[in-house]
């Protein structure tokens, strides 16, 4: 993700960032974007495919951050959790074989090895990321429903949905 990273102006949130791909499961970098095939670009259901999911959700925020006038360190937060948004998608630690309920919650499971209040992120924007993520799901993750007036959580849910999307291809050059 070191193009993914550039895109992150805060030292201490790419560096966050950083630290919690180095914990991201090892099935998370193999594993195809849809356990079954019937969601997202066939492209995408194949080895790998999770990881080529990610970078068309941040290349997705990235564009709405501009749009929406979203910059600065919200923008920064915007990218962070649109990286991390599918690191427990089948589980933590391990891997379940097919997308958990309740995956941007073990999300936090994960960051504990990367994240100490007081040598990487304030918790200002560790709360922050943490909610992106928390929320990403949309109503599709029961019970963590986005409140659809909350600007930043919009963009990460949206820039995952329309990336899942098999009818819209997101080219990532």
């Amino acid at each position: 993700f070191n193009n993914e990273l550039r895109l992150i102006a805060s030292r201490k949130v790419r560096i966050f960032t950083q630290m919690c791909i180095e914990h991201a499961p090892n099935y998370f970098w193999i594993i195809p974007s849809s356990s079954t095939g019937e969601y997202h670009p066939a492209d995408e259901n194949v080895e790998g495919g999770k990881v080529l999911h990610t970078k068309r959700v941040v290349n997705i925020a990235n564009h709405l951050c501009e749009t929406l006038l979203v910059r600065g360190i919200e923008r920064d937060c915007v990218i962070a959790a649109s990286i991390m948004h599918d690191f427990c998608v089948d589980g933590f630690p391990n891997d379940t074989g097919h997308s958990v309920t309740g995956h941007g919650y073990l999300w936090n499971e994960l960051v504990r090895k990367a994240y100490t209040k007081n040598d990487i992120l304030d918790d200002r924007h560790f709360k922050v990321i943490s909610r992106l993520i928390l929320l990403h799901m949309g109503k599709y993750d029961a019970p963590y429903y986005l409140d659809y007036d909350d600007k930043l959580a919009c963009i990460v849910h949206m820039s995952d949905y329309i990336a899942s999307r098999k009818n819209i291809l997101v080219d990532i050059k």
